[in-house]
């Protein structure tokens, strides 16, 4: 049966990691994503006491972190302003080094996003996205990390093939992608053909549920993401990785646990197994 993990995103403004760690350890979950996102983790605010209490309770409670994800709202590895583009990827280098510090096996880059009225020339943009993702690979290689790319909806590569075809350009095979279901349905993305677009790169899956109109990540069951699909699609093309539930929602356990029984129905291992 498939595993679920649990993103935290909806815990970023409510506790911090470790806390996150035990609440979730509470509810049943050992396999755990985490936004970084200041107050929740932030590493430049994080100090050596606060990076102790993380893996203590990681330790305390078996618990692992599956990835870590920088938000894409204040960063951008394809801005005009060349200070931006060099905060993004010395932001990034502090989350690869704290993955590699806490043995993360995956630090999420999600693409950059160009202007909707006039967007920058694409030979701009594809040299200075290349560039930083050369730099961030090996920055991870030496860490131990490895560093997956996302399919989100406003960045500049919201397609499966659109990150397939990027990482072929790029030439590394150290580099794999993370496939959001909800993103791909709310771009129009039949997300079960998605998955078997990106198979070769795949590292792990998130899941949630989404609109045509209002992108979301809610509940699943409450939007058109067919998960049953889903579970279908990553049987076909054998993946065993992790699944994580995305789920935002001001009441999250409550919401996660629907999600859960849900997900239970089409092959994933139920709650009271975990």
């Amino acid at each position: 049966m498939r595993e679920v993990a649990i993103n935290c995103y909806s815990y970023i403004w409510k506790m911090a990691a470790d806390e996150a760690i035990d609440h979730l350890a509470g509810l049943g979950y050992r396999e755990l994503e985490f936004m970084v996102n200041w107050p929740h983790l932030w590493p430049s605010a994080l100090g050596p006491q606060a990076r102790r209490r993380t893996r203590q309770a990681l330790e305390r409670n078996g618990a692992r972190i599956i990835s870590l994800a920088p938000p894409m709202l204040d960063l951008n590895l394809v801005s005009p302003a060349p200070e931006m583009r060099r905060y993004t990827i010395d932001h990034y280098i502090d989350v690869i080094r704290l993955a590699g510090e806490w043995d993360v096996p995956w630090v999420v880059v999600v693409p950059g996003k160009t202007h909707p009225l006039l967007p920058l020339p694409d030979h701009y943009r594809d040299r200075w996205f290349d560039d930083a993702l050369v730099e961030l690979e090996r920055c991870a290689a030496a860490e131990g990390v490895e560093i997956t790319l996302e399919n989100v909806p406003n960045s500049f590569l919201p397609r499966a093939e659109d990150l397939m075809s990027r990482l072929a350009r790029i030439g590394s095979d150290r580099i794999g992608i993370t496939y959001d279901v909800a993103n791909a349905v709310f771009f129009g993305e039949d997300p079960s053909q998605g998955l078997e677009e990106v198979a070769s790169r795949l590292r792990f899956v998130h899941l949630s549920d989404t609109s045509t109109k209002t992108w979301a990540h809610a509940t699943i069951g409450t939007g058109v993401v067919p998960v049953q699909d889903i579970g279908a699609a990553l049987d076909r093309i054998g993946f065993t990785g992790p699944t994580s539930l995305e789920i935002i929602s001001p009441e999250p356990d409550a919401d996660i646990r629907k999600s859960h029984d849900m997900l239970a129905g089409w092959g994933w291992r139920p709650r009271d197994q975990h």
